[in-house]
């Protein structure tokens, strides 16, 4: 078997070979023929062209003591047992010659007319795996792994991951499967020696990745062997022509976009709730430092503010142009950027590549504007983006009116403008702010890996949420994360378009390919980020993220004032991967002596009301608990605790997390308002407050999937 590195003549070869096949569907002998080059471990099998040579064939395999089987072999039967296409466990010449009659008899009934039957001996006793490869249009090549045979198709226990692999990532791709017990000696059983298979498995990955034209592979069974090896006893395919994919360079330079000197408002307006005026407001009342200059063929002053009749009146160019107008004339706005040397431009209007054929058109108009300029551009459809750092507003957004800009750690990358307002409006008036966050509307030219690799290696920047519906390039979206874990910066992924009601509304929305579930889910997973399935969660999680230790171990305490709610978060942990832990007998003596005598001390531990609303206790119990060896993280559940006993109760627990080693997170179930004061002093300290404890149970799992114990439980793409 060959081992590829690079694209040297083994997959030239392939490529060679699948280009001349067009597009077709494989069978076994053409997936043989095909991948030759890489030299694969298949069972040997003679061609016959009558009963005289199955004959013949199956007396020379006969002779060595194996048993042979005879297939009819066709492209157009790729399930050859559902077709009667397979005569098992022959045991003489004549059964050969009879069943070879049998089988071309049956090529004929089905109209096989490629069909030839070949003889094969029957592969010794082992354990049948499967390989599998498909090609994501986003993606490209997913691999697939499980129980071969037709049990992959019957319980789905597979494990994916995208190449290049190595044998050790396919090794913990089988520990990941439900029926990996089977590999590992079950009841005694021998463990199955699968260090060929894994080998096998990189191989193909390494030549899935270098021959696009190869969109489906199907290796299965593939049976490991008693002393180790594994021989390949069937294959399927499909290829397809595919052109050669432009080569991607380095990210684009987005500081004059982020962090621009000046800005110019082309569409700015006198009327302050229409977007070009609230533009404008937005980058004059929240002190964009640089200057800020109106253009509005009208003249005269906006907000106080000299206007511009156009871009060429100004008196220098601007880092960056705010197009506020509707989507024919911004085409026209953005090439008189180009012709200045804008080096960033933010266009806002819709009606672009969402909108049927016409605005497709016009989407196209825009690409071509700034292709090979140094002018990248945000948009179309956004409503721009916010540097709570700089400060600069460069946004319609009403969000930055609820608190103003309060920066943070935390930068959101949304692929929604109304939500990506709505998600940082709560944020700000919460308490927690936000450093960055941008709209990217439809991804006409910069899309969410541009941003992603921007703002992943900015100082500021601690965690990165995003919003997301779909990216164009799945590779360089690839990188992006990559990067980002790299530089050790958490991502936290909301991904919509989960369902086929969701793609459609995702590709009305914003033009975007949603993609295959399945494979948005490995990629995050496979490249370290976390994925929230709910939109509440996402900036918390991120927050929490950029902002919390990650817990030693998957062990968790629930500290609650009311017994319901603790067995509630309890469940919602259990159900998120957290273990509920057991709590040492030095803690459970330890509260016991704090709580009052009815107090049942467990975990979940109810400090019961007297125990709420006794000075210290909340202090002490929750200082217990997170001293104690066994727990990792501790996941705190008030109630209706309120006015000055809520600042008291916040005090206590704030108190309480400086001494301790371990993450605490807490939800609050109360009314917002009736416990405001004591929720800001919890914020102000560095603790995320949770409305629902299910937003607290996510965020508790995404934590503990970042630290040692996640690493350990799953290193590999979600399995099915």
């Amino acid at each position: 078997m060959k081992v590829l590195l690079d694209d040297g003549p083994v997959p030239a070869g392939i490529r060679e070979h699948a280009t001349r096949l067009g597009t077709a569907q494989l069978g076994e002998n053409s997936m043989r023929a095909l991948l030759a080059p890489l030299e694969l471990p298949f069972v040997r099998s003679t061609i016959v062209g009558s009963g005289v040579e199955a004959a013949a064939a199956a007396e020379e395999t006969l002779g060595a003591g194996a048993a042979v089987v005879l297939k009819a072999v066709s492209d157009g039967a790729l399930h050859k047992t559902e077709l009667g296409l397979v005569e098992l466990g022959v045991t003489s010449a004549g059964e050969a010659s009879a069943a070879y009659d049998r089988l071309t008899t049956r090529l004929v009934g089905h109209n096989l007319t490629d069909g030839v039957v070949v003889v094969q001996p029957m592969a010794p006793p082992g354990v049948d795996l499967f390989l599998g490869s498909d090609r994501d249009a986003v993606f490209g090549p997913m691999l697939v792994v499980g129980l071969g045979g037709t049990t992959v198709e019957l319980f789905r226990d597979v494990a994916r991951r995208l190449p290049p692999l190595t044998p050790a990532d396919v090794a913990a791709m089988l520990s990941s499967l439900r029926s990996a017990p089977l590999l590992d000696g079950f009841r005694g059983a021998a463990a199955v020696d699968t260090t060929a298979f894994c080998e096998l498995v990189a191989a193909v990955g390494d030549m899935v990745t270098l021959v696009p034209e190869l969109a489906e592979l199907d290796l299965n069974p593939v049976r490991v062997l008693a002393d180790g090896s594994c021989v390949v006893l069937d294959a399927a395919g499909r290829v397809r022509p595919v052109a050669d994919a432009a080569p991607s360079g380095p990210p684009p330079e987005l500081s004059a976009l982020v962090e621009p000197r000046s800005v110019a408002v082309v569409g700015a307006s006198r009327t302050p709730t229409r977007p070009g005026g609230r533009i404008l407001r937005s980058l004059v009342d929240h002190a964009f430092p640089g200057e800020v200059y109106p253009v509005n063929p009208s003249g005269g002053e906006i907000g106080g503010l000299p206007t511009y009749l156009s871009l060429t009146d100004l008196p220098h160019v601007p880092d960056l142009v705010c197009v506020s107008l509707p989507a024919a004339a911004s085409v026209e706005a953005v090439r008189d950027c180009v012709r200045l040397g804008v080096p960033a431009v933010i266009v806002f209007a819709s009606g672009f590549g969402e909108a049927g054929p016409g605005g497709k058109a016009l989407e196209a108009d825009l690409r071509e504007a700034v292709a090979g300029s140094s002018t990248v551009l945000c948009g179309p459809n956004t409503i721009g983006l916010v540097n709570a750092h700089l400060p600069m507003a460069a946004t319609f957004s009403q969000a930055v009116d609820v608190a103003g800009l309060v920066p943070a750690g935390t930068t959101l990358i949304a692929q929604s403008g109304a939500v990506a307002g709505s998600l940082v409006s709560r944020e700000l008036a919460e308490g927690y702010g936000i450093g960055d966050w941008v709209t990217v509307g439809n991804q006409a030219t910069l899309d969410v890996a541009d941003y992603l690799s921007y703002y992943a290696a900015r100082k500021s920047t601690a965690a990165l949420a995003i919003f997301l519906e779909g990216v164009p390039d799945g590779q360089r979206f690839r990188a992006a994360l990559s990067a980002a874990r790299d530089a050790g910066k958490p991502v936290v992924v909301f991904k919509t378009g989960t369902t086929d009601v969701g793609r459609r509304a995702v590709a009305s929305h914003s033009g975007a390919l949603a993609g295959s579930e399945e494979v948005y889910r490995t990629v995050l997973r496979q490249e370290g980020a976390i994925r929230v399935d709910r939109m509440s969660s996402l900036l918390a999680t991120a927050w929490t993220l950029g902002n919390t230790s990650v817990p030693r171990g998957n062990r968790a305490a629930v500290v609650t004032t009311s017994g319901g709610a603790g067995s509630a978060t309890a469940d919602l942990l259990s159900g998120s991967g957290v273990e509920v832990a057991r709590l040492g007998a030095d803690t459970v003596t330890s509260v016991a002596d704090v709580l009052p005598s009815f107090a049942h001390v467990d975990n979940p531990l109810d400090v019961t009301a007297e125990g709420a609303f006794t000075p210290g206790a909340l202090r002490q119990v929750v200082t217990a608990v997170a001293g104690d060896p066994g727990v990792d993280l501790v996941c705190v559940v008030l109630t209706s605790i309120t006015g000055d006993e809520a600042v008291r109760v916040a005090s206590e627990i704030v108190d309480a997390v400086a001494r301790s080693d371990v993450p605490v997170l807490v939800s609050w179930l109360v009314a917002r308002a009736a416990a405001e004061d004591g929720m800001a002093v919890l914020a102000r300290n560095g603790l995320r407050v949770f409305a629902e404890p299910a937003d607290m149970a996510e965020v508790a799992a995404a934590l503990v999937e970042r630290g040692p114990a996640g690493h350990e439980a799953d290193p590999n793409g979600e399995d099915e």
